[in-house]
């Protein structure tokens, strides 16, 4: 794989010369693949260390591969190491998303690095494979690994697939299933003929009209329409793909961005990967824009169902628990944490404990993005990770403040045993009128709430082990400690003044021991 020492970057060559903490564990980054940490499945290990993966972004993840002319992922990812390095906890490590192929553009504007070969016509063969395409992608993962960065890879983009002249989200002739090379219009491989262009219907849980949920391209499969042709064409990218990233242990595989597909489609892919690679982790994101987290097109094609399937390791729950489906950063941190519970529960239920990926978040910003930052964290997700910053202007500002987010909250995450703790919001006795918060705790040597309201004259009360206890009140924001002091409890009721200038605020209360 390929060495730091190659990357003639003088902040890379800083990075490589004064990261000690990088070399220690190099070894088990490269012979130990990440993988639900077995005393406590609700969370990732890399080898034998439980780890908090946390992501800031600067770029959207179909960028990276895909458009080298205007995408310098090697000051992207260092950018986000370095953040990690300054925390230098063997805890916490970064998070990426990164969709192998651009679901958006069929333009000479733009250079475009699709995984299939374009011929001089502008259609691809999809036979055969782009080399600069793989070369870049192994640059990418290798250095990746080699920034001890976790890789979430998306093997398949819906917004590729199910926008298009007849469906609801038509972006244009030059982009989405217009533009996809397995469009039959767009390939030298097959016609029309063989995957239709016009819906080809079934009947979904939830039915909506139009191609967004009647795709050709999720009818391949055997249990569908079986179009053998174009799944075989199917089958080579994601063996190709395989092939590529096998070996790295750091990349999880997800099997759909936003998929409006349905739990057929999933299971189909998740038992073909399994069997050609077994130790990798396998997840799904499913669209969930719908009422509870349920899919859009298929209620039960959703995070609760995916909790307790056997096909799966882990689930994306990015869309479950995101502004589309609860609104404001506070509902998105409250409503949010209460679902996580719900498929934590689920889980204990039905003994299939696994990580709740959040890979990306849309309150990314100065409005609400530490809130609901925070509640990934307190409130029992596996990760936390900003989506990009917003495609219109991609302002630089947002850029430092998600970088500074994950400073803050990973500087604090190396404060706490997360692995050997669980949410239980019942511990909380007291809490301001309107306001909410979650709850983190092993109930005897560390609880961190999360309180998002309330303020001067009010309290907050909990129920917790008595003993002799340091109290630390933390500003979210700046990451700063605001109050902190030491109390010997007698009883097993703790009631607290909220600080005056917080609106939202961590409260950290560890065990002393004499």
């Amino acid at each position: 794989m390929k060495s730091l020492k190659t990357i003639f970057s003088p902040f890379l060559l800083l990075l490589c010369s004064c990261n000690v903490f990088n070399k220690q564990v190099d070894a088990e980054n490269r012979t130990e693949r990440v993988q639900p940490y077995p005393e406590n499945p609700f969370y990732l290990a890399w080898g034998d260390t439980p780890v908090f993966p946390l992501g800031p972004t600067g770029y959207h993840a179909w960028t990276p591969i895909s458009r080298p002319d205007v995408m310098d992922f090697y000051e992207q990812l260092n950018r986000i190491s370095s953040v990690i390095n300054e925390i230098g906890s063997p805890h916490v490590v970064g998070f990426v998303r990164c969709m192998p192929y651009d679901p958006n553009y069929l333009t000479q504007e733009v250079r475009i690095l699709q995984p299939w070969l374009r011929m001089e016509d502008g259609r691809y063969d999809l036979e055969r494979f782009e080399p600069e395409w793989e070369k870049r992608l192994k640059e990418y993962l290798d250095l990746a690994l080699d920034l001890r960065i976790i890789v979430s890879l998306e093997v398949w983009d819906d917004w590729s697939i199910s926008r298009s002249v007849r469906g609801e989200w038509d972006p244009g002739p030059t982009r989405a299933w217009n533009a996809h090379p397995f469009n039959p219009r767009n390939n030298i491989n097959y016609g029309s003929d063989v995957l239709p262009e016009r819906e080809i219907p079934f009947v979904p849980s939830l039915p909506r009209g139009g191609f967004e949920c009647n795709a050709p391209f999720y009818t391949t499969i055997p249990s569908k329409s079986n179009i053998t042709e174009v799944l075989a064409l199917q089958k080579r990218y994601v063996d190709h793909l395989l092939d590529i990233i096998s070996d790295y242990p750091n990349v999880l595989i997800n099997i759909s961005n936003e998929s409006r597909a349905d739990l057929e489609w999933s299971r189909f892919w998740a038992e073909y990967i399994r069997q050609r690679a077994p130790s990798m982790m396998i997840g799904d994101m499913p669209s969930t824009n719908r009422k509870g987290g349920g899919g859009e097109c298929d209620y039960i094609f959703s995070p609760m169902t995916l909790s307790t399937d056997p096909h799966f390791d882990y689930v994306d729950i990015a869309q479950g628990v995101s502004q589309h489906e609860l609104g404001t950063p506070q509902r998105q941190a409250l409503e949010g944490s209460s679902r996580i519970a719900g498929y934590r529960t689920a889980m204990r239920e039905a003994g299939t404990e696994r990580p709740l990926i959040t890979s990306k978040d849309y309150s990314r910003d100065q409005e609400g993005g530490a809130i609901v930052l925070w509640s990934r964290f307190v409130g029992g997700a596996a990760s936390a990770r900003f989506h990009r910053p917003n495609v219109e202007d991609h302002p630089e500002s947002v850029i430092i403040f998600q970088h500074e987010m994950v400073g803050h909250l990973g500087s604090f995450i190396a404060r706490v045993p997360f692995w050997q703790m669980d949410i239980h919001p019942e511990v909380l006795s007291v809490t301001p009128p309107g306001a909410g918060a979650n709850v983190l705790t092993d109930l005897e040597n560390n609880y961190v709430i999360q309180l998002i309201g309330g303020g001067e004259g009010e309290k907050l009360g909990l129920q917790m082990s008595t003993g002799k206890w340091n109290v630390t009140w933390i500003d979210p924001a700046t990451g700063k400690d605001i109050v902190n002091f030491e109390i010997t409890l007698s009883s097993s009721q703790l009631e607290l003044d909220i600080p005056s200038e917080l609106d939202h605020g961590v409260l950290h209360l560890e065990r002393i021991v004499d």
